[in-house]
Parts: structure tokens; C-alpha cells; sequence
């Protein structure tokens, strides 16, 4: 197998523009009736998360969210012609490499998601891009790097190092520092570099690995001996710290639908809580787990997981529109008109400044020895 290593397209400022004036200013200066009744019960296997998250008095709606790249040259133009062949279904656009092995869209609206999506895990780590104690790595690996902006920030913090970035979309930007370089590739494939990395990142791949042995197997085997694997998502439990969460019945209800197509599809998205013991089973060391709680709304009295939460209920919105139609409509088969009824219900809910509902965060590292 050969990585095709093209350059994509570059960030859309088309949609959003909420999010490219909250993001973008501050980044660039420094089933409804047909399911079954939902309990708001804690999952066992959620760890107690210090620091109970305290609600900032008189919370009005205005406050809880910003309105709402072998071969010959014509070999290398079918291949690439091919990689750019998008699908588009449900008015959104897909990936064309390795067709439908990924269920969420890569159109404007999904980029612009996943750079929200960083801006809260940078306000999160107070701007740091890892939580791993690396210290001087030479080559390091972005896998799922989607806009890429991750891997594009890590090579302007360290110029001298070689940071590659692999995604099955070629929807990363044209200019990148020197020392950045980007493939469209599949990460479940057997990995095919000729050297190994000090350091590989993986953010927000719950719901995209059918084999975790064997991906935790790859990433091993792919590192230098002291090099670090390090992956952070969200948990999609909703919970709260009053029992307000009980009020967000129908966005529970969604979350257990995607739950439960992500386990039929056979890439299940709950699935965070069991990374640490494959690492270690994978063979790291030192394995480290922290989780945090990441707000959804601005209801929070601290000002920055207020700047989170007003952020986060702007991405779980767009994430409940990017992920229904293939999960609860093409997996669950799911009719349009009740998945719009739930999609409404539940981002309603998100937005309600009285209920106070956050998502587990997971960051998990280890070291190969």
C-alpha cells in the first residue's frame, strides 16, 4: 500500500461565521417516538470527576449561546481525480477514499466544526497542543488530522520538527509551513512508514476504529522506543452535576441512538473508556488518564469553561446535524421527518441555560519503552 499525498482544498469562511469570528480572531492573534424511554443514568464506567461545575446565577438565553498524494502521470490524475470524487448524500458531501468507512460528512460546515472543535480543546489546555511530556520529538504523526489545523499549529510551534498529518479526506489547506506535509490515508490500514515517530496524536477518534487492538498494535509498532501515543476525546454521555440533565430527554435520546448505530456499524463510538487498558495491553507504559468535563452552554460561573461552553453547544448542535443522517437514517433507517423532530428537540435542550449538562473529555497517553 502507497499514502496519496495530495494537498486539498483550504478552510471554507462561508458558513459559520459566528465560529470564524469567535475562532479564527483569537487563533490567529497569539428516537423521538421511536425509541424506547431514556434513564439519565450514570454509566458505570464513568470515572468521578472532581470539581463539581458551578452555574453561574441568572443565566439568560442570550448568554448561553452565540446565535444559534505512483506511477504514471495519468495514473496520478485518475487517482487523484478519484480521491476528489466526493459522495453527496442528505445535502451533505462525503469522503470518496475508501467510500463509506467514515459516516460523517467533510463539506464546509463539518471543517468548520472540527476547528471549533480544536479552539475548545486549546481553551481547555490554556493553548498547550498535548498533555504527553514530550520533549524533543523529530517527526511527529496527526492521525484523522481532518482541516489539519492541529498538525499545522504543532509545526509552527516546532519548526524543526517533521509533522505529518493523514486523513481519508484531502480537505487540508494549500499553504502549510515546510515542515508539514499531509496524506490521505486510512489509518486502519497496515501502516507502511519507513521510520517511526517520537510522537503520534489522535484527537476525537471515538466511533472511527473497528479494531482497537490492532490500531494501539500499529501506533506501538510505529513509535521510537521513548515516543508517545496520545489520544483525547469526548465521551457522548450526557451528565450533569445538579440533575438537570434529566430535563434533556431528547438528547440523550439522540446520543443513544448514535450509540447504538455507531456499535452496529461496527465503529463504536463508546468506546473512550477502554483506550487505556489496550495501551497497555499494546505494550505502553506509564499509561496516563485524565478526564475533565467539558460544559455545554454558557452557563458556567468560571469564565473560561463559559467561553468553552458557548463554544461546545455551537459544536454539539453542528455535530448532531453532521452525524444523524447516515447514523439514525441510513444505519437505524430512521425517517426524515422524525429525525428532524429529534434533531430540534435535542439542540433545543443543549441551548436551555437551565440545564446544565457537560460531556466527559478524555486525555490518554503512554510511552513505548
Amino acid at each position: 500500500m502507497f499514502k496519496h499525498v495530495i494537498k486539498g482544498a483550504g478552510h471554507s469562511n462561508s458558513l459559520f461565521e459566528v465560529i470564524y469570528n469567535l475562532f479564527f480572531m483569537t487563533h490567529i492573534s497569539k428516537m423521538a417516538s421511536q425509541t424506547t424511554p431514556v434513564t439519565h443514568e450514570r454509566p458505570e464506567d464513568v470515572p468521578n470527576i472532581p470539581e463539581a461545575l458551578e452555574a453561574e446565577n441568572n443565566t439568560d438565553d442570550t448568554d448561553s449561546t452565540l446565535e444559534s498524494g505512483c506511477g504514471s502521470s495519468s495514473y496520478l490524475t485518475s487517482l487523484k481525480s478519484s480521491i476528489f470524487s466526493y459522495r453527496y448524500e442528505n445535502g451533505r458531501r462525503y469522503h470518496a477514499f475508501h467510500e463509506g468507512t467514515y459516516l460523517v460528512p467533510n463539506d464546509e460546515e463539518e471543517q468548520s466544526r472540527m476547528d471549533l472543535c480544536h479552539h475548545i480543546y486549546s481553551l481547555l489546555l490554556k493553548g498547550k497542543l498535548h498533555t504527553a511530556p514530550i520533549e524533543s520529538p523529530q517527526r511527529v504523526l496527526d492521525l484523522g488530522t481532518g482541516t489539519g489545523i492541529w498538525a499545522i499549529d504543532f509545526a509552527d510551534e516546532h519548526p524543526a520538527v517533521e509533522v505529518v498529518g493523514t486523513d481519508l479526506s484531502p480537505i487540508q489547506p494549500d499553504w502549510v509551513p515546510a515542515n508539514c506535509a499531509f496524506e490521505v490515508d486510512d489509518f486502519e490500514d497496515p501502516w507502511v512508514y519507513k521510520r517511526p515517530f517520537d510522537y503520534i496524536h489522535a484527537r476525537e477518534l471515538e466511533g472511527c476504529i473497528a479494531n482497537e487492538e490492532h490500531f494501539f498494535d500499529q501506533a506501538f509498532q510505529n513509535l521510537t522506543s521513548g515516543g508517545y501515543l496520545e489520544l483525547q476525546a469526548q465521551r457522548g454521555f450526557f451528565m450533569s452535576d445538579d440533575d438537570s440533565v434529566k430535563k434533556a430527554v431528547n438528547a440523550e435520546v439522540w446520543a443513544e441512538a448514535v450509540r447504538d448505530s455507531s456499535s452496529k456499524f461496527g465503529k463504536p463510538i463508546d468506546c473512550v473508556t477502554q483506550w487505556k487498558s489496550k495501551m497497555i495491553k499494546a505494550g505502553f507504559e506509564n499509561v496516563y488518564e485524565e478526564v475533565r468535563k467539558i460544559p455545554i452552554g454558557g452557563w458556567p460561573k468560571d469564565p473560561v469553561l463559559k467561553e468553552v461552553g458557548k463554544c461546545q453547544v455551537i459544536q454539539s448542535c453542528a455535530a448532531i446535524d453532521s452525524y444523524t443522517p447516515m447514523l439514525l437514517g441510513k444505519i437505524l433507517g430512521w425517517e426524515q421527518d422524525a429525525m428532524q423532530v429529534l434533531m430540534a428537540k435535542a439542540k433545543k435542550e443543549l441551548r436551555d441555560p437551565s440545564i446544565h449538562v457537560y460531556l466527559p473529555v478524555y486525555f490518554i497517553w503512554g510511552k513505548k519503552p
